[in-house]
Formats: C-alpha cells, sequence, structure tokens
C-alpha cells in the first residue's frame, strides 16, 4: 500500500496547486469590485463609502472558499474529514489560555512594530493608527448596517474562510508538497503578510495550524479565531470611549507607552513557546486530513 502522501493518488492535495488559489483570490476580488463599482455607479452610490470594503472582502472569500470546495470535491477530496469532528469534553480552559496569550503578544508586537515603524515613516503609522473599524453618524451612508456587517465579518466570514483556506487547503497542499515542518512557517508568514501586523499574525497563524493538526479539527481554530476578533473588537470599543474623554495624539501615545508592547511580549512569549515546543508535530506525522484512513499513517 502506498502510505507515501507525495505519491499516494487518493490524496486530493497532490493535483491542488496553490498558486491557482491566489489567482482566483486575485481575479475573483476583482470581478467583485468591478461589480460593486458597477452598482455604485447605476445606484448613486459613493463608491468610496466604507461599506464596500467588508462587501469586497466577504464576498471574495465566500466565493473562493466556494471554488475551492467545488475544486477539491473534483479531485475527490471529503469535505467532513478536512474539518473534522470536535471532540468529546474537549478542554475549552487551557485553549482560552492560549487565545489570551495569542491577543496579549499580537498587541504587544504590534505595538512594537507601529513604534519602529514610526521612526522611519511617522505619517503611514498615523494614518494607520488613526483608521476604524466601526463607523457612525454621516461616515457611511448606514452605520448600523456597515457595523452589523463588520461584526458578521470578523465573528463568522474572516475565521470560517480564512480556517479553512489557510489552515486547511494551503497547509494540507504544502505539507504534501514540502513537508509539514516548511508547511507551518510558509502558510504562517503568508497569513502574516496579508495583515498589518505581520509578526503577531505569522505567531497567531502558526498557533491555529498546530491546534488544527493537534485537535484533527477546524472547528477548535475557528472558534479561537472568532473569540480573538471578538476580544480585538471589544478592545477597540473601549479605547474609543476613553479617547472621547482624553484626547491624546495616538502617534505620541504609542511613542509614550512603546513599553508596554514589551511587556505584553514578555507576557505571553513563555506559555507560546512552551505550546509551540510541546505540540510541534514530527516530519512524518500524518496531516489531519489523513489521521482516519489508511492512506497516510
Amino acid at each position: 500500500m502506498n502510505t507515501d502522501p507525495k505519491t499516494n493518488p487518493e490524496n486530493p492535495f497532490l493535483k491542488f496547486k496553490a498558486r491557482s488559489l491566489i489567482i482566483s483570490c486575485l481575479l475573483i476580488s476583482l470581478a467583485v469590485g468591478f461589480v460593486l463599482g458597477l452598482f455604485a455607479g447605476f445606484s448613486r452610490f459613493n463608491p468610496k463609502d466604507p461599506i464596500f470594503v467588508p462587501l469586497i472582502y466577504n464576498l471574495t472569500f465566500i466565493l473562493l472558499s466556494a471554488w475551492a470546495i467545488k475544486r477539491l470535491r473534483y479531485l475527490q477530496l471529503d469535505l467532513k474529514r478536512l474539518i473534522g469532528q470536535l471532540p468529546n469534553r474537549y478542554p475549552w480552559l487551557p485553549t482560552l489560555g492560549i487565545v489570551i496569550a495569542i491577543l496579549l503578544f499580537s498587541l504587544g508586537s504590534g505595538q512594537l512594530f507601529y513604534y519602529a515603524l514610526s521612526l522611519l515613516n511617522p505619517s503611514l503609522v498615523e494614518s494607520l493608527l488613526n483608521q476604524k473599524t466601526f463607523y457612525s453618524g454621516s461616515e457611511t451612508f448606514s452605520p448600523v448596517l456597515y457595523n452589523l456587517l463588520m461584526v458578521f465579518t470578523f465573528l463568522v466570514v474572516a475565521p470560517v474562510t480564512e480556517e479553512f483556506l489557510f489552515r486547511g487547503i494551503l497547509l494540507h497542499r504544502w505539507t504534501t508538497k514540502w513537508g509539514i515542518t516548511p508547511a507551518l512557517i510558509i502558510s504562517s508568514i503568508l497569513f502574516g503578510l496579508l495583515h498589518a501586523n505581520i509578526v503577531g499574525l505569522f505567531v497567531f497563524g502558526l498557533m491555529m495550524a498546530l491546534l488544527y493538526i493537534k485537535t484533527r479539527t477546524l472547528i477548535v481554530p475557528i472558534i479561537c479565531h472568532s473569540l480573538n476578533n471578538l476580544a480585538a473588537i471589544g478592545l477597540e470599543l473601549a479605547s474609543r470611549s476613553s479617547s472621547t474623554t482624553e484626547s491624546i495624539d495616538t502617534l505620541t501615545q504609542l511613542r509614550t507607552y512603546w513599553w508596554v508592547g514589551i511587556v505584553y511580549v514578555a507576557l505571553a512569549a513563555p506559555w507560546l513557546f512552551m505550546f509551540i515546543y510541546k505540540s510541534w508535530p514530527k516530519q512524518s506525522s500524518a496531516m489531519p486530513y489523513f489521521t482516519d484512513t489508511d492512506a497516510i499513517k
């Protein structure tokens, strides 16, 4: 029996190419942007209205996930095996501790990254720091609809589609091509590059991949991803409410309290490194999709 994932004909990721996923993402995003642009022109909506940002993101990633599912099913992929089942009596308390550690590390590394970048390009950092997730008043044609759409994006669409695409598909594909260690690192680097906080989101992606491999189900990283985003939303809303009573320039605040980033990283790093050390898979370890099959052991 052929047990090599690189030659086993039962492995659906042998013929699936990551570049086709990336190219499809670009084409779908361009098509979605074009269609929404036409809609804005015919309906006299402002094409620069912030509501088009989550609309483009949601439609792009939902359509991309649908395309990937269709393509992989053509290659005989079993979607239920890829997603996996949540174990009975799963220990959520330790996992919640991991989510808190990831959040602290992301906050700390992001603050240090922006501080270093502010020394080179302060205007860029100031514009990034002043970007808002939620809007009110006349900033968008329907603040309620926009804010509800953003909550749906952060808590549902982003966790489900990103975990499915990065951990479910790319991690399996690149493990088949290069092995499990390069796949973990490269998929996490790509995930980090697609976000503003590159280092923090690289570690986030790595932790989600290890959780997927350890639990053998995408449900756990999806829930952790959603909880992380929920905490980020809460922190932003809290900071916005405090900024209404205390007017401090964001760049000045960053440069004054840069040391807080070191504290956050120092608190989180030992827990994250311990989890990575204990959870790092062997090169011969089976990926979740192949755990309960005779194809790969």
